[in-house]
């Protein structure tokens, strides 16, 4: 019984993984070409959790770019590029809810303003922006149009015990590293950098910081 709850439960799990990792390189690269510098995004791991649960929340509540739905309710769209353009739409609103309420509760309680969208076009408010949730939408759907079965169908092929005890370890890191970060904001009111790697003057000394 727990064997076949855990093979159902493993390519999920393995998305949160691969999207959590891939989180890190996407927030890193847009550091790297608007301010000049990486860093550990406050985490120990090269990991961002937050990116992994944000695919999986928008697979329950959009489904995917070839099969669309809201919550319970089908989508029926005739082609495909409407349908891609659905996913780009709706991810981009999802993803502006989520920065709004992650902000708001991170400088509620942390004190922290984690990041600030005021310097782009088309803000809204500090925490989003018609850009970046666009910008946000576009890879979602991406990554659910080209990578989404594809790494659940090959976790659904993993019958070692031994990956599949890999991949809960990196996932229970993550939630560790997540939760400990947590921790730590709310304790000193600071995101907890570790390193930092410049490769250019930084014009503008303020940390900002994107994940959903």
């Amino acid at each position: 019984m727990a064997y076949d709850i855990l093979n159902r439960i493993i390519p999920y799990v393995f998305v949160i993984v691969v999207a959590s990792f891939l989180g890190f390189i996407v927030e890193n690269a847009w550091l790297g070409i608007r301010y000049g510098y990486f860093d550990n995004r406050g985490m120990i791991l090269p990991g961002l959790l937050g990116y992994g649960l944000a695919i999986i929340g928008v697979f329950l509540v959009l489904g995917t770019p070839d099969h669309p739905r809201f919550l319970w309710m089908d989508i029926s769209i005739g082609n495909k590029p409407a349908q891609l353009a659905y996913f780009v739409f709706t991810s981009a609103i999802l993803v502006s809810a989520g920065e709004i309420a992650l902000g708001t509760f991170v400088e509620k309680y942390c004190q922290i303003e984690w990041w600030n969208y005021s310097s782009l076009p088309l803000h809204i408010g500090k925490y989003t922006s018609v850009f970046t949730s666009i910008a946000f939408g576009l890879m979602i759907t991406i990554f659910m149009n080209s990578l989404f079965f594809s790494i659940m169908k090959w976790a659904m092929y993993i019958n070692s015990v031994i990956l599949q005890t890999v991949i809960m370890i990196l996932f229970i890191l993550l939630l560790a590293d997540f939760l400990h970060e947590a921790k730590y904001m709310m304790k000193n009111k600071r995101i907890n950098r570790r390193w930092k790697i410049s490769f250019k003057t930084e014009r503008n000394k303020k940390y900002y910081h994107s994940t959903i």
